[in-house]
């Protein structure tokens, strides 16, 4: 039976993910900080509940040594995160920390933990739930995205560095997932047109965001696709986003954003 190590798994794409691998018949390894939060992961018989907090280094090297020791783990999927936003003059700094050392510090010493096990049996995957603010940092996501481009640039890393071993590496990257994740500083000090003009652009005339359903199968693609492929945008608002940067420089698309979303906006 092949083995998922989850990070995250209490709720959103973590607990989806967590869901549809154990749906298809894979052993799940589904850790959170918080195991009473498993929900009907609990009383799923290939689902293994398993305690992780990425705040806590020695429960990350005791949590992953256990699991390393009693399966074989196929993937390993660090999904847990902490997301804030907000104005960055505003976003509070034990915010921020707690931001760092979840998304960054925590994801890495995890990632550590797994690799000497990768490299050994010569295959796998170890994928990492970024986001477009890791490649495109839109407006109020300053700390957010300076997290997540470490992330992404571990990822970019870690590519090279395992791929002669037969490993693969990849970024799954959510634009825009209804999951209640991040947390919002109710501040805008006049950015609330921008910001309503930034939702309604990213929704292209959708009445919510897409549910952690659909990243959940992208997930499974990424594991199962066979392609030498490092980024996976998870969802149609990344998609958009992500194609519109890639048809343009950089310079371009500062322009074309801010114009869509600032213009006739005074400070």
């Amino acid at each position: 039976m092949n083995t998922l190590f989850i990070t995250g798994a209490s709720s959103g794409i973590g607990r989806e993910t967590a869901r549809y691998f154990a749906r298809h018949g894979w052993r799940v390894i589904a850790t959170m900080r918080n195991p009473q939060k498993a929900g009907e992961l609990a009383d799923m018989s290939n689902v293994v509940i398993m305690p992780l907090d990425l705040t806590n280094p020695e429960q990350i090297r005791e949590t992953s040594r256990k699991a390393l020791a009693e399966y074989d783990v196929d993937v390993l999927f660090n999904n847990a995160g902490y997301g804030i936003m907000g104005p960055f003059e505003k976003l509070p700094e034990n915010e921020i920390r707690t931001l760092f050392d979840t998304d960054v510090i925590g994801t890495m010493l995890v990632t550590q933990q797994f690799i000497p096990h990768f490299k050994e049996r010569r295959g796998g995957a170890i994928l990492t739930t970024t986001s477009l603010a890791g490649i495109i940092a839109l407006p109020r996501d300053g700390a957010y995205g300076a997290a997540k481009r470490a992330q992404q640039g571990m990822v970019e890393s870690l590519y090279y560095e395992l791929k002669p071993f037969g490993v693969k590496v990849a970024a799954m990257i959510p634009g825009g997932t209804s999951t209640n994740f991040q947390t919002p500083v109710n501040i805008l000090d006049g950015y609330e047109k921008p910001a309503a003009r930034q939702r309604e652009y990213l929704l292209d005339g959708n009445a919510a965001f897409p549910g952690p359903e659909e990243a959940a199968v992208v997930v499974w693609t990424a594991v199962n696709d066979g392609k030498d492929q490092i980024n996976y945008p998870t969802d149609s608002v990344c998609r958009k986003l992500y194609e519109q940067y890639q048809s343009m420089n950089v310079e371009e698309f500062k322009i074309y954003f801010y114009n869509r979303i600032f213009d006739g906006v005074k400070q």
